[in-house]
């Protein structure tokens, strides 16, 4: 099956090395690259993948998505939450071509879920996005392939791992402004995280959630959200002193005809099983109506998990074909 990788940043690059890595185990050729700041290379034949991680700048080639040699777009180029251009446009346009879509960008999922499935389905394409709200936590190949018919009726999760490090140092007595700045020197929160501590991130994965499992139509802006702030990291240091802890809960919970989401610092006890989820580590818990509540975690995840869970979408669609 031949890829097209648009984004050749971290999580490209590290894509790259899991398909070096794990070649004798599957049958995907790399037939594109394309990046926004670094060039492109297009072959037929294959890139040379190696080749490509040691280079500045990959080549000067050139084509439309439709014209490129590839059965599937991997899209991983920069996110913007709040429009999810320009990768929005890039999977739109390569499911018009009738490419399959794998992507670890959550902003066209948050912002244009409903339409990128409806164009998916009448190209008789797959869009998968595993990799949009908690790495490689098996959340959506959980609920296709574990819950065949059951009803996801209530969701709760920490799916930021910015805030959850943050409020962790906060129950030890640290800061807002030293967590942040341990979590920056690790590589995990962003110069600017106020795209995480104002929940605007969060709610973008708490959309993309509703919208998959729970057949909602949100998008960012229906999400309620509260900040991780000071008042949230003192919070954090008085449960503490209690036995409890405060986490940063995305819950999405189904109210009559609709779905309600909501992200904010909430107090848990000990016997919440979301309660000794800590640091960078992320967890979903799923309230259904046959398999009753299941939950599962992913401890401290890295860009090295982003990458297995779009190889994971890889495998998905090629066992499809």
């Amino acid at each position: 099956m031949r890829l097209a990788l648009f984004g050749f940043g971290h999580v490209g690059r590290a894509l790259a090395r899991l398909l070096l890595a794990t070649r004798d185990r599957h049958a995907f050729t790399v037939t594109a690259i394309v990046t926004a700041r670094h060039g492109a290379v297009v072959d037929k034949r294959g890139v040379d993948l190696a080749a490509a991680l040691t280079r500045e700048r990959l080549g000067d080639d050139a084509a439309p998505i439709g014209k490129l040699p590839a059965d599937v777009l991997v899209e991983m180029t920069t996110l913007d939450a709040r429009t999810g251009e320009p990768a929005l446009t890039y999977i739109r346009e390569a499911l018009g071509a009738r490419l399959h879509v794998v992507t670890s960008n959550k902003g066209p999922l948050a912002v244009a879920f409903r339409e990128l499935h409806e164009r998916a389905r009448a190209n008789k394409r797959l869009l998968r996005y595993e990799a949009t709200v908690a790495d490689c936590l098996p959340v959506f190949d959980l609920a296709r392939a574990a819950l065949p018919l059951a009803e996801i009726r209530e969701l709760r999760g920490i799916v930021s791992s910015t805030c959850n490090h943050v409020l962790s140092m906060a129950a030890g007595g640290a800061s807002l402004h030293t967590a942040l700045a341990e979590a920056q020197r690790l590589g995990i929160a962003e110069a600017d995280p106020s795209n995480d501590l104002e929940g605007h991130d969060a709610s973008a994965k708490a959309a993309i959630l509703a919208n998959a499992l729970m057949g909602a139509d949100l998008t960012p802006a229906d999400v309620s959200r509260e900040p991780i702030d000071d008042e949230a990291v003192a919070d954090a240091w008085n449960a503490a002193a209690q036995g409890d802890r405060v986490r940063p809960l995305v819950h999405v919970v189904r109210e009559g005809d609709g779905v309600r989401a909501t992200f904010g610092p909430r107090r848990l006890a000990l016997v919440d099983p979301l309660y000794a989820v800590d640091g960078f580590s992320m967890a979903l818990e799923l309230t259904t109506d046959l398999a009753g509540k299941v939950v599962v975690q992913l401890h401290e995840p890295g860009v090295d998990q982003v990458a297995y869970a779009i190889l994971i979408d890889l495998l998905d669609i090629a066992a499809s074909r």
